[in-house]
């Protein structure tokens, strides 16, 4: 029996001994690893919003795994679409660069939908429609001469699956005003 407790002890004192060492190796470990990203995010380049201005010609995928019926009016981007590099003034567009449909349609002075984007690296932008309640997200990258992606829709209810649809969006020329 005195054997056992002398084993049970050594146990606990092994067991002891490594947790300590684990608190003193993963904050240390984690620290460096904070320290690395923050030398990596210095290092990259300014985003240049003015690579993407202009205009575009989106074509959208179907939804996966199924599409939204009478909700799929809700968060389908406009077809063709202006990157504007002047920022929002109120809601949700609020120092936002804004997006604008082609041809261009007046909102009324108190619409809720607000349309702006933002780029997130050199190679990549996000495009969001919404008007507080449902919408939808535009993730794309370039890739040669046109943006490629996914469209994520947005809902102020649950939606258990969540969908997706492939984008394209190709340079276009703006029309003239």
């Amino acid at each position: 029996m005195r054997q056992f407790r002398h084993i049970e002890t050594r146990q606990l004192v092994l067991g002891l001994g490594l947790m300590a060492l684990l608190l003193v190796l993963v904050p240390s470990r984690s620290m460096a690893q904070t320290g690395k990203s923050e030398a990596k995010t210095q290092a990259q380049p300014a985003l240049t919003p003015a690579s993407f201005e202009g205009c575009y010609e989106l074509k959208s995928g179907r939804w996966w795994p199924w599409g939204f019926g009478e909700e799929n009016a809700l968060v389908t981007p406009p077809n063709r679409i202006q990157l504007l590099a002047e920022r929002g003034t109120r809601g949700f567009e609020q120092d936002k660069l804004l997006i604008r449909t082609i041809p261009h349609q007046d909102r009324p002075s108190g619409s809720r939908e607000s349309s702006y984007w933002s780029t997130e690296s050199p190679d990549q932008l996000l495009l969001t429609w919404t008007d507080g309640f449902v919408g939808v997200t535009l993730d794309l990258t370039k890739s040669k001469d046109e943006l490629n992606g996914w469209a994520h829709p947005h809902f102020d209810a649950v939606k258990l699956v969540p969908r997706i649809a492939h984008v394209t969006a190709r340079r276009i020329t703006c029309p003239t005003q």
